[in-house]
């Protein structure tokens, strides 16, 4: 996933990066040392999301060999039915009449964000959302150092929240930050809200980091 950045500036942006296939930059170097950049296609997110879930992931993603789903496995299939779940409920929501369009988690997608930009409170609404599942799928390929965050999610006023895995029901802190090279950024794993920039700042007067 190199070349992906985390700035989402737009629900344009948003709605792009998670569900259409896009040319990425690619930072290297020539033979001589010089900059180079080269764009490629990278799969939309929402693939990427389903490759990892096919059987050629689990040795990848640690997979034991004792015929159980890797946690990548898991986890992408999770955060698929979550998003499966809400574009089908907000597409119908915002007057879809297709049928044939609702069978696609894309167009189902793609709709609620246009619907959406009419008002800009669904638009902010939608735009969190979306972002929020780019970021978490962006986060499922590039584990990194999270770190959990004590306190009430601001948007949902939630401080754990549960989460299945392998029958058993597991309590996680909804808040976490994750470093990241372009800057950190937050998140709430129940209801998918995001901070980054300045927006940390006002997040950081509701919680207390914990290593």
């Amino acid at each position: 996933m190199n070349g992906i950045e985390l700035d989402l500036l737009n629900l344009a942006d948003a709605v792009s990066r998670l569900t259409r296939n896009t040319p990425q930059s690619v930072h290297t170097a020539d033979d001589e040392g010089n900059p180079k950049v080269t764009f490629k296609m990278w799969p939309s997110l929402l693939n990427q999301l389903r490759f990892a879930m096919t059987p050629g992931m689990e040795a990848g993603a640690g997979g034991s060999g004792s015929g159980r789903p890797a946690p990548l496995a898991l986890n992408a299939f999770d955060l698929l039915r979550k998003i499966d779940e809400t574009s089908t409920y907000q597409y119908w929501t915002f007057g879809g009449t297709d049928r044939l369009d609702a069978l696609s988690v894309e167009k189902r997608i793609q709709f609620w964000a246009m619907k959406a930009m009419a008002s800009p409170a669904d638009e902010q609404q939608a735009h969190k959302m979306i972002a929020g599942w780019c970021r978490e799928i962006e986060a499922m390929f590039n584990p990194q150092h999270r770190i959990e965050l004590r306190g009430k999610c601001p948007e949902c006023g939630l401080s754990h929240y549960q989460v299945e895995d392998d029958g058993d029901l597991i309590r996680k802190a909804t808040l976490t930050a994750i470093p990241h090279e372009r800057g950190t950024y937050a998140c709430c794993g129940n209801c998918g809200a995001t901070w980054v920039g300045y927006q940390l700042h006002a997040l950081a007067q509701h919680v207390t980091g914990v290593g």
